[in-house]
């Protein structure tokens, strides 16, 4: 779910006006209108992903008692659309957020609750207005040396700076993502049991929480998620608890996943939110602040709360990050969805499967798939960005980042850079791990699995494509023949999750899937949205009712 539209900034509405400073806006507001406002205008934002009837907006905004600025507001937003043709958006789901982090920080400074109801809903609006314009600075200040970086990628480049600080925020199918969330979040619990070495990291997990088994976990989580996606019109979700034998324990459980004290400076890429994505407003009812953020409470951030938890116990693991990667990531999330996935393929190895043949192979890749004449190459990355640099819009700062996360870290190729190493290596003969394999005659396909939505940003497939054909280029110089060698993809394990079933039965080609995703982005027909987003789409057109619950059946019982 990818969309581009214009937001309403106060130069646009009201150029007559100087612009305030955005936090000085927020002072005085009351806890209760600001918090409850923010909340319930990320729900109207986010409920259906089509345009937001302002003038709806604009009447549950206002009180009677500023009917008349609401009018002026609503005639100077219509008075745009004649002139331009271009519809306006009040709302966005990052301002809301800017302006509950502030408020949340003024609370904590005893700076809130002395303004009247009628001068709140005023600056709030100018504090909404003020917000969008900065982030419209903020995503095209860097457009210049952009277009001088990546000249023949412009539009690409200019989306990805523009989205890669918030798209997993605003762009996301949420009942596919949670979904995916609950499928992986149910293979981590039954590999961590599976393991003796863990059971001390479990217990510590349920000790947290208050609870006896990871189930009990699902039981309680599940319900405040599914809130969410079943809400009927566009606005908040509260969870209300019954007063009932299970009230203590409930309300226990809801408050460790509620904000309490807060600290905007340590709330980079909304840390702190997405730590604790529930606001308490009173005992027993808690507001779900943002659907993503809680969705991420089955599984993404398990993570940080595990590792968090790793620091009291024995370490026995060795570097937590490493160990999870290493063995769950990788070892167990991806290998088995390849071998779900590609159950009849004509090849199927694994890296420890390729180290330890005959010669053994150096630097082998993550994964080696043939079907009849096309193989891919596959690399797994569960890869952390830097929340400084994800939230900064600082173009030259974030290809840094990728390049040194997916090129080329302290000297050594990882990621595509690893990709580019082992097309060589089929290329020139040097691996012979496969003798279904025909240089020159047979195609490959070289896939960058991830693990984090932030690499579905619109443009990254791209502009990272872009530095990759730099270096095939350099294969080509060095007399190896490219020709078979298809475009870099980015393909999230989600999608993999999702599309599995259709995989396995050949209700889709996978290699026609790429072809067709990198045909359509030549053309700019796809807006350089990653595949995950492509392949939904795709299917949604095709196939109409094509997800499967196979796996979760199988993962439950």
């Amino acid at each position: 779910m990818f969309h581009l539209a214009q937001l309403a900034e106060l130069k646009t509405l009201y150029p007559e006006k100087e612009v305030p400073v955005f936090s000085e806006l927020l002072k005085g507001i009351s806890k209760e209108t600001l918090q409850k406002v923010a909340t319930h205008l990320i729900g109207y934002d986010l409920f259906s992903g089509k345009q937001i009837d302002n003038k709806r907006v604009i009447e549950n905004w206002f009180s009677q008692a500023n009917e008349a600025i609401a009018q002026d507001l609503y005639d100077r937003i219509e008075a745009y659309r004649k002139k331009t043709g271009r519809v306006l958006n009040i709302i966005h789901t990052i301002s809301c957020l800017k302006i509950l982090q502030h408020g949340l920080a003024l609370e904590e400074e005893g700076q809130l609750n002395t303004k009247s109801k009628e001068q709140s809903e005023i600056d709030l609006l100018l504090a909404m207005l003020v917000c969008n314009q900065n982030e419209d600075s903020d995503q095209t200040k860097d457009s210049e040396k952009i277009e001088k970086a990546f000249p023949d990628d412009y539009p690409a480049a200019l989306l990805l700076n523009m989205g890669f600080s918030v798209s997993d925020i605003i762009s996301f199918h949420f009942s596919d993502y949670t979904y995916c969330q609950i499928v992986k979040s149910l293979r981590l619990f039954k590999f961590l049991e599976s393991r003796a070495e863990c059971t001390t990291l479990l217990n510590e997990f349920y000790s947290f929480l208050g609870i006896a088994h990871w189930k009990e976990y699902f039981e309680r989580i599940i319900p405040v998620v599914t809130a969410w996606s079943s809400r009927s019109k566009a606005s908040s979700v509260d969870i209300v608890l019954n007063r009932d034998d299970h009230y203590q324990d409930n309300y226990a459980f809801l408050k460790k996943l509620s904000l309490s004290e807060y600290a905007r400076m340590e709330d980079v890429d909304y840390i702190k939110i997405r730590e604790k994505p529930l606001m308490e407003l009173d005992n027993t009812t808690f507001r779900i602040v943002h659907p993503l953020f809680l969705s991420d409470k089955v599984y993404k951030s398990l993570y940080f709360l595990l590792n968090q938890l790793y620091g009291k116990t024995e370490k026995k693991l060795g570097g937590f990050r490493s160990w999870y990667t290493t063995h769950f990531s990788e070892g167990t999330c991806f290998r088995e969805v390849m071998q779900r996935a590609f159950l009849y393929a004509d090849q199927l190895l694994f890296d420890n499967d390729l180290a330890n043949q005959t010669p053994k192979v150096v630097g082998p890749p993550d994964g080696y798939l043939r079907i009849q004449n096309n193989s891919f190459l596959f690399e797994n990355k569960d890869i952390l960005i830097n929340a400084a640099i994800k939230s900064s819009y600082d173009f030259d700062t974030l290809i840094e980042e990728l390049k040194k996360k997916l090129f080329n870290e302290d000297g050594r190729p990882v990621g595509i850079g690893q990709l580019i190493t082992n097309i060589r290596k089929l290329l020139s003969g040097e691996n012979k791990y496969d003798s279904g394999f025909v240089a020159g005659s047979t195609d490959i396909y070289p896939v960058l699995v991830t693990h984090d939505n932030m690499f579905d940003t619109v443009g990254l497939n791209r502009v990272m494509g872009s530095l990759y054909n730099t270096e095939l280029k350099k294969l080509e110089a060095d007399g190896l023949d490219i020709r078979k060698v298809e475009p870099i993809t980015f393909i999230s394990i989600d999608t993999f999750l999702l599309i599995q079933h259709l995989l396995r039965s050949k209700k889709i080609n996978f290699a026609d899937l790429i072809e067709l995703y990198h045909k359509e982005s030549d053309t700019g027909a796809t807006g350089f949205i990653s595949f995950s987003d492509y392949v939904i789409g795709h299917l949604d057109r095709h196939l109409g009712d094509w997800r499967s619950q196979e796996l979760l059946q199988l993962l439950f019982k």
